[in-house]
Order: C-alpha cells, then structure tokens, then sequence
C-alpha cells in the first residue's frame, strides 16, 4: 500500500537551516557557514533519495478464535517491507473482552527490505462475550527520520469468549419426559434398559426378552419388562430486566447476568448432551426465541446467542406472548435475581397453566452494590425485603427457588417436580 508520507520536524529542520544558512552566508560574508549547511544538505538529499514509498505488510491474527474465560492465546505479529523503513511502530485496536497482559500494546521495530519479522504475544480473555481486533494503528519514519506516514490498516477479526460453565449434571427423573431418544427413565414400560419387572409372555413381546431362569422354573414363558427411554424439552428463560454487581471476568466478582449466562450455559450443555431438546428464552428479547433442539449444534447455537445477552426491560404484553408459546410440557428453568415484578407476574402467571417450573436464583452472594448516595444501604434493605415479598408469592403459586450451586444443584426439586407431574389435577369448567 502506497503510504501518504508527510515531512516531520526534522526535516523542516533541515529544510530552514539549508535556506537560513547560505543567506547569512552572503549577508554577513561568512563563507564558513556554507561549509556548516553543506553536509546537512547533504544528508538530507541522501536520506529523501532512500526514501521509501510503499508501506510494510502487517499481518495480524490470534492463534484460536474460540476461547474460555479467563483462557490465553497468542496474538502474531507478521511484518515484511518491500522498500526500507527505519523504524515501524504498530498498536493493535482491541475492542471488547480481551487484553495484552504482558505488554504489545505497541510494538516498535526497524524492517529491512526482503525479511520479514515475527512477534508473538499473550492475548488473555477476560469475560465471557466477543473480544474484536478492529484494526492496527501504523506509524513508519523512513529517509533517516524526515520523513512519516500514519495510517489505520483496518483488519476484522472476532474472538469468541465462552462462559465459563461449571461441570453441571443433575438426576434423570424429570418430568413429563416424551420422546423415545433421550435419557430419562419414564414412567411407561417399553424399550430401555432400567428393569420393570417380570411378567408372562404375550403375543408381540420380543423373542431377546424372554426371562430363562424364571421361565424353567415355572414352566411359562416368562419376559423381562423395562421402562422406556424417554427425552424431555427443556426451555431456559433469562431474567435479564436488571443486572446488579459488577461483571469483572472469571473469578473475580459477577453480576447477575453473569450467573445467569453461566447457569444456563452450564445446564444446557447437560441436558443436550443426554439427548434432550433445549430452547432459550431472553426476556429482555422475548420476540426473538430460540426453540427446542437436540444436538451438537445446538448447543453452539445456544452459547451464540447467550454471548450476546444484555440487561433490558421490556413490555410486559411482550414478555407474556413469549412465555405463553412455551410448550405444556416442557421443563422451564428460569434463571433470575428476582429483582424485577414484571418477570414475576409474568412467571406466577405461567405457573397456573401447569407448567413445570423452577427458579434459579443468580443474585450472587455478596454481590457489590455501587454507591449512589447516603440512603443507597438503606434503598437495597428496601429492594431485598420486596426481593423476598416475591420468592413468596411464587412459592405460594408452587414454584420452587433454588440458588445456583453448581453441580446437583437442582436434584431435589426436579425429583419433587417429577413426582408433582404425576399429582391428579383439577380441571375447571
């Protein structure tokens, strides 16, 4: 690339002196100052005849595009001049959620014509979403200095930042399990691998599940009986009305869309991979949801949409549209700091249709509050006596509330929620 080269102060230096010189020369009769200005002149023809024309070549890539927080990888530096340049100070544009550590911010080196040089540096990913590298700030001095040129080589490149999701895993029996190619054990006997019992043969059985031992002991034909292998749709949904705390990256102090994302990174990578269909719904965009899949694919498409996730309030009219598209059968887990009384309306409202619900909650322990003013302790005194006026109300509607603890966190309420689902319901007319 051609550079648009501009004169620096040396070489107007340079430049008043060769004209100031000979004219004192002539005013003054002094001829030894035209044996001063006669090498500066010199120099500088020399140097502006070796000038260069063409920018160096600047590549700059990250050895992986796809980090986890707190992960590392290693920023490369790739520069080749055709035409000499002195020295070269280049500044990478980072946008978003990564950093350079170890130093880098700028590099400055000198670049022969014909060789190429190579830098390498720690890029460190700090919290979960997209890191971008919008482009590097180039400076070049050639002609021994006289000479400069800045430019802006615009480069796009985007690092994903995936949560940091906790090794996650929770009991099999849920509720209103369905499909035949999931995991969970269902109440109904049909193919699978968990034992039901033993029972006389009938017209239809398979011939593989003939039960010997206690068909020579009676002397009938007796099978083995199993209960089937079902798989359930589970439909996460993201309070993300307000977000309290501070988002500082991983291991350091969250928000509550921090806990939320991770929370739901974490269950949905679980459930997928036992075979289950997992839908996502963000009730700050309740327009937009994502529905309920199986596989690999999912899961990647899910994490996608999950880096994107922001704090925002919507219309209450929006936000119940969305809840109510969600299946009557599926699993809901709603992932919220119930901080927000439209969203738990919203969800109170829900659990009357029968749904089977359950709330994590993502407000983090000791959770930093900013400083607004002298009554700001007492405004979240306030805020977390009202925080608790809404747990009641939805554990009064049947919804039970658990904090997000990791691994076996929600155990014990899906097996409640298990044996909820096979509670006769009444039905109004």
């Amino acid at each position: 690339m051609i550079g648009r080269w501009l004169p620096t102060p040396a070489l107007t230096s340079a430049l008043g002196v060769m004209a100031l010189l000979p004219l004192l020369a002539v005013t003054l009769s002094r001829p030894d100052l035209l044996v001063i200005a006669l090498p500066i002149g010199v120099s500088t023809v020399l140097g502006l005849l070796r000038r260069a024309y063409r920018l160096p070549k600047v590549d700059l890539r990250a050895e992986a595009s796809t980090l986890l927080e707190g992960e590392s990888t290693r920023l490369l530096w790739q520069i080749e001049a055709v035409e000499p340049v002195d020295v070269l100070r280049l500044r990478p544009v980072l946008d978003g959620w990564i950093e350079l550590p170890d130093g880098g911010r700028q590099v400055c080196t000198t670049v022969r014509p014909g060789a190429a040089r190579q830098f390498g540096y720690r890029l460190a990913s700090t919290r979960w979403g997209r890191g971008r590298l919008e482009g590097i700030g180039l400076t070049a001095h050639t002609a021994h200095g006289l000479l400069r040129a800045d430019e802006v080589l615009p480069m796009q490149a985007t690092i994903r930042i995936l949560p940091l999701r906790e090794g996650f895993t929770a009991t099999d029996v849920v509720p209103n399990a369905t499909g035949v190619v999931g995991l969970h054990r269902s109440r109904r006997v049909g193919e699978g691998v968990d034992l039901a019992g033993v029972r006389p043969f009938v017209a239809g059985d398979r011939l593989r599940r003939i039960n010997w031992p206690v068909t020579t002991r009676t002397g009938q034909l007796h099978v083995t009986a199993t209960y089937s292998d079902r798989d359930t749709e589970v439909v996460l949904v993201l309070d993300t009305a307000v977000e309290i705390g501070e988002s500082s990256g991983a291991g350091r102090s969250s928000s509550t869309i921090d806990q939320a994302v991770r929370a739901a990174g974490s269950i949905a990578e679980h459930y997928l991979r036992n075979g289950d269909r997992v839908g996502l719904l963000d009730l700050a965009r309740p327009s937009r949801p994502i529905r309920s899949r199986s596989g690999r694919s999912q899961l990647t498409r899910l994490i996608d949409i999950l880096l994107e996730v922001r704090g925002g309030a919507v219309a209450d009219v929006q936000v119940a549209r969305g809840l109510a598209r969600i299946s009557p059968r599926a699993l809901v887990i709603v992932l919220s700091p119930l901080l927000s009384d439209d969203a738990a309306n919203a969800l109170a409202e829900l659990t009357r249709s029968g749904r089977a619900m359950l709330v994590v909650d993502t407000l983090p322990e000791g959770v930093a509050i900013p400083e607004y003013g002298p009554w700001t302790e007492l405004a979240w005194q306030i805020q977390m006596l009202h925080r608790e006026n809404l747990a009641a109300v939805l554990l009064g509607h049947g919804v039970p509330i658990v904090p997000w603890l990791g691994a076996g966190s929600l155990d014990a309420v899906l097996l409640g929620l298990s044996r909820l689902a096979t509670v006769p319901r009444a039905v109004s007319r």
